[in-house]
């Protein structure tokens, strides 16, 4: 499937466990900066921040992952976003992670998000105004 957006970088130390693999937990610190850079460069950077900003905030009610080749220390990995759906109160994130230097596809992650108001903490509506930036980057309504 063509990605939405990509995001590179190498595995780190810091990201791996006593096997210098990849701890299953690194695979969900990758998709979010994938996530974050997604925002920063292609879905408005300025709506999603004029969206933190009245107070709306996008936690994660599910993860999943399905693991497929390992990353190891200083391998270099890419990120795909794959597909994004808005919902009327929730995004869905599908994420392909990939090890670039081995030509492998590493793990496939699905990341749902709530939009939820900071001071009420219950769900609310996807703002307008970020949901039609995700749509312009390539998202698809459900």
């Amino acid at each position: 499937m063509a990605a939405i957006h990509s995001f590179r970088g190498t595995v780190f130390w810091s990201e791996t466990d006593a096997a210098r693999i990849a701890h299953f937990s690194t695979f969900f610190k990758l998709c979010e900066w994938a996530e974050e850079d997604f925002y920063r460069r292609v879905a408005g950077g300025e709506a999603f921040h004029d969206v933190l900003k009245r107070g709306v905030m996008f936690p994660r009610v599910r993860a999943e992952c399905t693991y497929r080749y390992p990353l190891h220390v200083h391998d270099d990995f890419r990120v795909d976003i794959v597909d994004v759906v808005v919902g009327g109160k929730s995004i869905t994130y599908r994420f392909e992670v990939w090890n670039e230097t081995h030509g492998e596809l590493s793990a496939e992650c699905t990341i749902v998000t709530v939009a939820v108001d900071v001071e009420r903490f219950e769900a609310v509506e996807v703002p307008g105004e970020f949901r039609e930036a995700l749509v312009r980057a390539g998202a698809r309504m459900r």
